[in-house]
């Protein structure tokens, strides 16, 4: 989570909050000096606040989620209109006033588990020194739920207030269930929360945020109770603004008594990049909504959902995030909007691409999550959790659950973060209560990714989107391509064509005509021809020119861009490794005979009961490798209580290449393997060749393919001299025919794959 809380000061010193849902330009009738302050306090119980933060410290520790809270919650039982004292003003009206200290708390913010104000009825949290105060609450804050968490005021001794007409007489109710006094140790009491936050933070209007202001504007961060959060707003594939707010699993269950505060950050020209933070240059502090309405909640993957009680004012420059649930490992970089600490809106980037694992958290074995081995720029601390992980596309992918990044001065510690994985959250339950997509996509159109909407402007009506490129990323084995990719509409046309420009290495010299019928959201895979590169490092791209024969309005996700290296005579290694119960001391490099590091892993979590499997496919050349597995504690893979681990590479053919027993698995701090392996499918080719003939050749309106009946043809390929392939067909026989109407005269490279190798011949188009 990076649940903490340094100081959730954020509320004004002077002034009065304002929002969609409190009275603007009231104040307390105590403030006017026509009625007395209530002359008795109910006064709690003093507390410890030095245990308290050990404490707090000590459990977040161990639950790696750093949850701290930053008030202890008081709980009570008071009927606010019988405790209070009352005072009728020569209107009519009524005042109520009820007193409530806490010794030597530095703040003060309160819980009614009955909440139902009559129309007309005014409701204030006073300073009793008349410093501040927060409200008017009104007949406005009324929900299903009757029930209310207010902001935050900063003092030991507060008063409930509240004005009642006479036409309201009686009509009201008003329970006050937990007081929380506030007591982390502030550098000045009764200041707000600015600068609390360590100096390697970067607030989300540095250079460092530019381009990311739609997204900077659907974060918020949240009080519950004693405790703070952040999160986000989310879009919806119904085509209605419904206030979805985004946060993670572990900062509670019960967002009745949340209060959500958008937009708090500096101005650009105020922002603190990486430097020491000050209390100067506060941001916008009136932009509130109170509660919400659980929708959806899982462990699983620490995501919840929450519909909040009032929309956000759209004037207020909210946005609600896109977002992609494929859970693609394609996120080449990520980037958090949050609020650490409980300090203003800041942003944090990671340059290479983000891993996947799943791990002990919050009391689930099993929780999915992304992986930021090391934040590059910014960092992410308690306070942060349930903020959003974007990926490059500017899509939510995550939530922040937990991780032990942090600041060391005005650099971060080189820790990691995890971040719960939407993909997973999206239908990993089975109901609606337990996943997203019920209420994510309501109509069931199978979206897997949108884009976010501004509630204040139009959505684009010609709006096509490339996503989740497959086959044409990492390392591959021979030398032959299959790219395939993910065609979307997020316009509100119907979109029934599209031109896509694609190719390798810079040159986008294709084109692919797509058509069909996809309405708003709905997508589709698309598979382009295969192709043949050489050996070596290349690039892939593609490109949306043109939508419905007209100009795409939204050229933002119209691009795709990935690096593969092939790998022309590789055949498939893969590694299972059991990890012990102490993962986090493995790691492991795979060199080759030149001493160049191919492969690596490491940075495992720990936990589980058990060994937990990690799986690997490598991409190798015949030759000779040296795996090497290193344990920081020296003691192997051994973990006293637990298991052992162990580990095995294998050939693709089922051949052991190495292997490591569990009864061996004591090896100290590290173990060095060597293995070998020759190439089968050269002698498999061979074989092949000379078992497979091409008639005619030259040939002019048909090319047929026969091999022997041991092995059978999976698919047949045509390849121009570009690499391109011109034509392809499968089948499951030994012999197969193809149609050449249409195909230009000249040289080509037919392409033969069978189940038990591959036959490349020339062929002559006449």
């Amino acid at each position: 989570m990076k649940f903490y809380f340094s100081l959730f000061i954020f509320l004004f010193g002077f002034g009065f909050s304002i929002s969609a849902q409190v009275l603007e330009g009231s104040v307390p009738e105590s403030f006017r000096g026509k009625i007395k302050l209530p002359k008795s306090y109910f006064k709690l119980p003093a507390i410890n606040s030095d245990s308290l933060i050990i404490a707090g410290e000590q459990a977040r520790i161990q639950s790696l989620d750093k949850r701290l809270q930053f008030g202890f919650e008081h709980a009570v039982s008071i009927d606010f209109f019988e405790k209070a004292t009352k005072t009728t003003l020569p209107n009519g009206e009524t005042v109520y006033q009820f007193g409530v200290e806490c010794p030597d708390a530095l703040s003060l913010n309160f819980i009614f588990s009955q909440f139902k104000l009559a129309p007309g009825v005014r409701l204030y949290i006073a300073d009793a020194h008349k410093l501040s105060f927060v409200g008017a609450y009104t007949s406005l804050n009324n929900n299903e739920a009757n029930a209310l968490g207010t902001e935050l005021i900063y003092t030991s001794k507060a008063i409930i207030e509240i004005i009642e007409p006479i036409e309201a007489k009686g009509k009201s109710s008003l329970t006050i269930s937990t007081i929380v006094h506030g007591y982390i140790n502030l550098d000045h009491e009764m200041e707000k929360a600015l600068g609390q936050a360590g100096n390697c933070n970067v607030d989300v209007n540095c250079p460092l945020g530019s381009g990311w202001e739609s997204q900077r504007n659907s974060a918020a961060c949240v009080v519950s109770g004693g405790g703070a959060c952040s999160g986000s707003l989310v879009n919806n594939t119904s085509g209605a603004i419904i206030p979805y707010y985004l946060s993670a699993n572990h900062c509670g269950t019960n967002p009745t008594n949340w209060v959500f505060r958008f937009r708090w950050e500096r101005t650009a020209a105020n922002a603190i990049c990486a430097q020491t933070n000050s209390t100067a240059n506060n941001g916008p502090t009136n932009m509130t909504v109170n509660g919400g309405v659980l929708r959806a909640a899982n462990s699983g993957s620490d995501f919840i959902l929450v519909e909040l009680n009032t929309a956000p004012n759209p004037a207020w420059g909210i946005f609600y995030n896109g977002w992609d649930n494929t859970d693609a490992l394609t996120v080449t970089q990520g980037t958090g909007i949050h609020h650490p600490r409980g300090d203003i809106k800041k942003i944090c980037r990671e340059n290479d691409p983000l891993t996947q694992q799943v791990t002990p958290f919050n009391g689930n074995p099993n929780t999915s999550v992304w992986r930021v081995n090391n934040w590059d720029q910014g960092v992410t601390e308690p306070g942060s959790s349930g903020s959003p992980l974007f990926d490059q596309n500017k899509r939510v992918i995550g939530v922040l659950s937990g991780g032990s990044a942090a600041c060391s001065g005005f650099t971060d510690n080189g820790g990691y973060d995890i971040y719960g994985r939407f993909g997973v959250a999206w239908d990993q339950g089975t109901t609606a209560a337990t996943r997203l997509k019920d209420w994510l996509d309501p109509g069931n159109t199978g979206a897997t990714v949108i884009n976010g909407v501004d509630p204040n402007g139009p959505q684009p009506e010609i709006d096509g989107g490339l996503v989740n490129p497959t086959g044409v990323s990492g390392r591959i084995c021979g030398t032959m391509v299959y790219p395939k990719m993910t065609i979307t509409n997020t316009g509100t046309n119907l979109m029934t064509s599209a031109l896509i420009s694609y190719g390798f290495d810079g040159n986008l010299q294709f084109t692919f005509n797509w058509s069909g019928n996809l309405a708003q959201f709905e997508n589709e895979i698309i598979e382009l021809p295969s192709y043949v590169l050489t050996d070596g490092n290349h690039s892939f791209q593609a490109k949306i020119t043109s939508v419905n024969q007209t100009t795409d309005e939204n050229n933002a996700n119209n691009e795709l861009n990935t690096s593969l290296t092939i790998v022309a005579t590789g055949e498939p290694v893969i590694l299972n490794l059991n990890l012990d119960h102490y993962a986090s001391e493995t790691s492991w490099k795979l060199v080759n005979s030149q001493n160049e590091t191919i492969y690596s892993g490491g940075n495992y979590s720990d936990g589980g009961s058990g060994t937990t499997l990690f799986s690997q496919q490598f991409c190798l050349k015949p030759g000779c490798y040296t795996f090497t597995i290193y344990d920081d504690f020296g003691d192997g893979l051994t973990s006293n209580d637990f298991p052992n681990g162990s580990f095995q590479i294998l050939h693709y053919n089922g051949t052991v290449l190495s292997q490591l027993l569990a009864a061996d698995a004591d090896f100290g701090d590290s173990l060095v393997k060597n293995f070998c392996f020759q190439s089968t499918a050269n002698l498999n080719e061979n074989m092949l060749a000379n078992q497979t003939t091409i008639f005619p050749n030259p040939a002019q309106e048909e090319l047929t393919i026969k091999t022997t009946e041991t092995a059978k043809i999976e698919r047949v390929s045509l390849i121009d001299l570009t690499g391109k392939t011109i034509l392809s067909t499968t089948g499951n026989e030994a012999i197969i025919s193809i149609q050449l109407q249409g195909i230009a005269v000249g040289m080509y490279t037919c392409l033969i794959e069978t189940n038990i190798g591959i036959v490349r011949k020339n062929v002559v188009v006449k």
